[in-house]
């Protein structure tokens, strides 16, 4: 298996990545998203899929990654220690929690991807499974904790209040703001535009510059990724595959005659 990422090495390295929503969880469309140059593939398992539990349906879209050279990035249900390591275990290295509103929130899940957490043993368990080399551990526990990437999502007013002490959560690698989820709760649906949305989510970009934070965001329309990229956003998901095929065949449709 690839034993690294660059998905992290990338954003560490104060550069910019690249990726898209697979819907479908489909092992082929992560096949193509690698083959086209993107960086890293999007899966949501808070909001659809298969059950997250399911480590073998993760460890075939994994090993399709890196059969491409691509990155998976999972979406979590929550923080679940128990879960986080079951899809650690498959070789996954980006992993990102939704709904964090408090330091220690992120804390819980920090420590469940570390096998040393802040000079002390983490929450991360020894596995003869697919990451470990399927029981080789030799260098397994440092090689994980150099490659393992954990995102905290930003969507709530509580978590815009409490964002410099998330932010200075250690082993946290980015930040990712989800404006729509950010709009409805601060009650303005499908209003990400607004003037208090948009205010908070400056609140957050102005945070992330300070602590040195890598940021993350969905823009879809070019003009938007190279404002985002232009404003310090590292890590961006530019489309999906419902998306363009919906796009690509309507406007294709509407050219014939």
């Amino acid at each position: 298996m690839v034993r690294q990422n660059t998905v992290r090495e990338v954003i560490t390295d104060d550069g910019v990545v690249l990726g898209a929503r697979a819907s479908s969880f489909s092992p082929a469309l992560v096949e193509i998203y690698g083959d086209i140059g993107l960086d890293f593939v999007w899966l949501d398992f808070e909001h659809s899929g298969f059950s997250p539990w399911d480590a073998d349906k993760i460890t075939h879209l994994q090993r399709a990654a890196e059969l491409s050279g691509i990155q998976l990035l999972v979406r979590l249900p929550d923080e679940d220690p128990a879960l986080i390591r079951k899809v650690l275990d498959t070789g996954v290295r980006n992993l990102l929690i939704p709904r964090i509103e408090t330091a220690a929130e992120v804390r819980r899940a920090a420590e469940a991807t570390r096998f040393v957490y802040e000079g002390r043993p983490g929450n991360r368990g020894m596995a003869g499974q697919r990451a470990s080399g399927y029981g080789t551990t030799e260098g397994y526990a440092q090689r994980e904790d150099d490659t393992v990437n954990l995102g905290a999502m930003i969507e709530t007013e509580e978590a815009v209040d409490n964002i410099s002490d998330i932010l200075d959560v250690a082993e946290l690698g980015f930040a990712f703001v989800g404006s729509n989820d950010l709009a409805t709760q601060l009650g303005h649906p499908n209003e990400s535009d607004h003037l208090e949305v948009t205010a908070a989510i400056e609140t957050v970009e102005a945070a992330s510059r300070s602590a040195g934070v890598p940021l993350g965001a969905v823009a879809h329309a070019v003009d938007n990724v190279n404002r985002k990229i232009s404003n310090g956003y590292q890590i961006l998901r530019i489309g999906g595959e419902f998306e363009s095929a919906r796009r690509t065949l309507m406007d294709r449709m509407a050219q014939i005659e």
